[in-house]
């Protein structure tokens, strides 16, 4: 397949390639990617299930989010072509991440053919940062671009 450069082609091409309930109690909607800018916007809903004992969602779906939001920013880079599986994930927990709206934004800072960085960030209904994280990915064909 060739990359897809028409955004609204691009997102539909995405949204088929990552599923909207990541888990239980954790939804997903991608709302834009931009494949010349490499980025990506992203809604959660975290519900109670992902909280931890103090009532904020656990660092490890935190990080789960990050993780989604630069690796749709890194596939809309590509053109829907590659996936952006992590080598090293830096995460920052700037505040705590309380059930609910979150949303996400993923944006790839360089990407080349064996490695691409990617940053995302999450922020709270009220515009607040509640976490960042820088990625290293490693470009991968998504299985059904792969050939033998």
């Amino acid at each position: 397949m060739e990359p897809i450069t028409d955004d609204e082609l691009l997102l539909d091409r995405i949204r088929g390639l990552f599923p909207s309930d990541l888990m239980p109690g954790l939804r997903c909607e991608i709302t834009q990617v931009n494949h010349h800018a490499g980025t990506a916007s992203l809604g959660f809903e975290a519900g109670e299930p992902t909280a931890n004992q103090l009532g904020a969602v656990q660092g490890g779906i935190v990080a789960a989010m990050l993780d989604g939001c630069i690796g749709i920013a890194g596939a809309a880079a590509s053109g829907g072509v590659l996936a952006m599986p992590l080598a090293a994930l830096n995460t920052s927990f700037v505040r705590p991440v309380l059930p609910g709206i979150v949303f996400g934004e993923g944006v790839v800072v360089r990407l080349g053919r064996t490695v691409g960085f990617i940053e995302a960030t999450l922020t709270d209904p009220e515009g607040r940062v509640v976490a960042r994280a820088s990625g290293t990915a490693v470009p991968t064909p998504f299985p059904d671009e792969q050939r033998p």
